[in-house]
């Protein structure tokens, strides 16, 4: 479980810089904090939640909760400054390894 929660944390930790990074040069509309929040939130109750039961189902449930968050991140790629890009994109290809690597 402990492995769970470290790479959720490396997320977590990776994506801060990236959830703030929208200012004034950055295109419109940019609201990472708005937009991925109900995800992150989703993830949270996930984890808690398999964290206090390792069952298949929270596993499930939990990696579910997970892939949302990762894809809510993507999907939201356009709110990344040009020279962030690249990390942005390493970041979540990480998390996204991470999580095909969780076995329920």
């Amino acid at each position: 479980m402990n492995q769970i929660q470290k790479i959720f944390a490396v997320i977590c930790i990776a994506a801060v810089p990236f959830l703030g990074s929208c200012g004034k040069d950055d295109p419109v509309g940019c609201s990472y904090l708005t937009e991925v929040q109900n995800e992150a939130d989703a993830l949270t109750t996930a984890l808690t939640t398999y964290s206090n039961d390792p069952s298949i189902a929270n596993c499930n449930a939990y990696k579910d909760a997970y892939q949302d968050y990762l894809d809510a991140l993507d999907e939201h790629n356009g709110c990344v400054l040009v020279g962030e890009q690249a990390a942005y994109q390493d970041a979540i290809d990480q998390a996204q390894a991470a999580l095909d690597a969780l076995q329920c």
